[in-house]
């Protein structure tokens, strides 16, 4: 890579010695030393001159071009001003104060440009309210934007019974006089109605609990396996009442229930 002079620099972007030598020291530049401390300026470095002397061309702020060269990627961003290593206390003490005077001058910069711009959008759109452009947010709403409105006349409400003189009916006629000679009749006293006889009370009979509550009834009657099998054996010729099916277990079910409702009717009083 060919590394030129601060004179074949200055003479190939038409700037003076002088002025290169204060570009880098006002934006930082690191440009090579060589032999007897002089500047060799790489392609790099002349592509970051190149792109200095645009912006200033432009019209551009001196305390804008670093962070513009550092946006696009040309420099690296660092502390304009801090020596990479400080060993003398006197001269980062120079550096901080210069840095300090650098960010006040920049914030107040910054301040202005701001106020700048407000006055610059007030001002547009204060121009475009006036031309009829931008609807302004203390105008009237157009009555196109209305919807229509209907007006009723008023109505009255009547709330609750009309109040008023209301006919008072005469009170009752009550009948104090007492025949003592005829007996007051006493209604007669209700009769007790027969019991009906209480069922087993065994509960609904499905496919999964028909023997267990064929169990229940036979317990509650009192019947043994032995009389329960016999009349299985009789009735449904099934030698074992719990190798019924569900009919026939609800069939024995019904004749245990006649029995015990029998057995209820007998035991209540006549």
């Amino acid at each position: 890579m060919d590394l030129m002079s601060i004179n074949a620099v200055a003479a190939r972007l038409g700037l003076s010695v002088h002025q290169l030598r204060r570009w880098e020291l006002m934006f930082g530049l690191e440009i090579k030393r060589g032999r007897g401390q002089q500047r060799q300026y790489r392609s790099e470095d002349l592509s970051v001159l190149e792109r200095i002397k645009e912006l200033v061309e432009q019209g551009w702020p001196t305390s804008q071009i670093r962070p513009q060269l550092e946006a696009e990627g040309l420099v690296t961003p660092k502390l304009i001003g801090l020596p990479s290593t400080p060993g003398n206390p006197e001269v980062l003490m120079e550096a901080l104060i210069g840095l300090r005077n650098f960010t006040e001058r920049r914030f107040i910069e910054i301040s202005r440009q701001i106020d700048e711009l407000r006055q610059l959008l007030i001002t547009v759109t204060l121009k475009q309210e006036l031309e009829g452009e931008l609807t302004s947010p203390w105008q009237p709403v157009s009555q196109e934007l209305l919807s229509d409105v209907r007006h009723y006349p008023a109505e009255e409400i009547e709330i609750g019974p009309a109040i008023g003189p209301s006919p008072v009916a005469p009170p009752p006629q009550v009948d104090v006089s007492i025949s003592v000679s005829s007996p007051v009749a006493r209604p007669p006293e209700p009769t007790a109605a027969p019991q009906k006889p209480q069922g087993m009370g065994l509960g609904e009979i499905t496919d999964q609990n028909y023997l267990t509550v064929l169990g229940r009834a036979l317990d509650m009657i009192g019947w043994t396996d032995e009389q329960a099998d016999s009349y299985s054996q009789k009735t449904f010729s099934v030698p074992h009442w719990d190798e019924l099916g569900r009919r026939q277990a609800e069939a024995l079910i019904a004749h245990l229930e006649t029995v015990y409702k029998g057995r209820v009717a007998e035991d209540q009083p006549a």
